[in-house]
């Protein structure tokens, strides 16, 4: 059976709420990402606080060379995504060698004409790269691009969550989100009074208005109340 982005998703997710080995998951999403990508190598690169790069996975020796040059020569795409957040991405072999003067004829005699770098973004700032090396030059779809990034994320999650979050953490998360919730009631009757609706159309409203402002639904719910206070 042909494996999915959904079920590399799936896979992962599963494995986050057990005991696990974090250097093996890594390594697993790392080739997911490289297979539904299209590429033939894959790297993370991440860089500590106040530190060095290190390279955390990568599918293959050549990609860990390739790596390993990048934090040597402090460039290349893993390097540009950690300073931009954003997806790096560059096909053509002339390309590669004119924007990473260094490293680029390094990717090109690797065998390589296109690269794409996906932020691991965690708190506003991106820690690390997942760096896809393909031999086509062609370039990534925007479906792809999205289910890569989805792959990019949940890497970082498998970095950052597992061994942070102690039972009281969960009881406080959960506490917190009890308490949003509250506040949607609350801005659902509020609306419902306020328009004169039924309570399940108050709702429609309030994500309707979510949606349209660009703002989380608790946010969304506590400027409902705001407004019925001052009324």
């Amino acid at each position: 059976m042909t494996r999915t982005p959904a079920d590399s998703l799936a896979d992962a997710a599963g494995t986050l709420l057990h005991d696990h080995d974090v250097a093996d998951l890594l390594l697993r999403l790392t080739q997911d990402a490289m297979r539904f990508a299209g590429g033939d190598a894959a790297g993370v690169l991440v860089r500590l606080a106040a530190g060095p790069f290190e390279v955390l996975s990568a599918t293959s020796h050549t990609a860990t060379h390739l790596e390993l040059y990048q934090t040597h020569r402090q460039e290349g795409p893993c390097v540009d995504v950690l300073d931009t957040h954003r997806l790096v991405a560059v096909s053509g072999p002339e390309a590669i060698v004119a924007r990473w003067p260094a490293v680029g004829p390094a990717i090109v005699e690797a065998g390589f004409a296109s690269v794409h770098a996906f932020p691991l973004v965690w708190q506003g700032g991106a820690f690390g790269g997942l760096n896809v090396f393909a031999a086509s030059d062609r370039g990534l779809d925007a479906g792809t691009i999205r289910t890569t990034q989805g792959l990019a994320d949940m890497l970082t999650l498998a970095i950052v969550q597992p061994d942070r979050l102690r039972p009281e953490d969960v009881d406080r998360r959960l506490a917190r989100a009890l308490d949003a919730r509250v506040v949607v009631e609350q801005a659902k009757g509020a609306l419902a009074h306020q328009l004169g609706i039924d309570v399940a159309r108050a709702y429609d409203v309030l994500m309707e208005r979510s949606v349209r402002a660009g703002t989380p639904l608790t946010h969304t719910a506590r400027a409902v109340l705001e407004e019925a206070q001052l009324g």
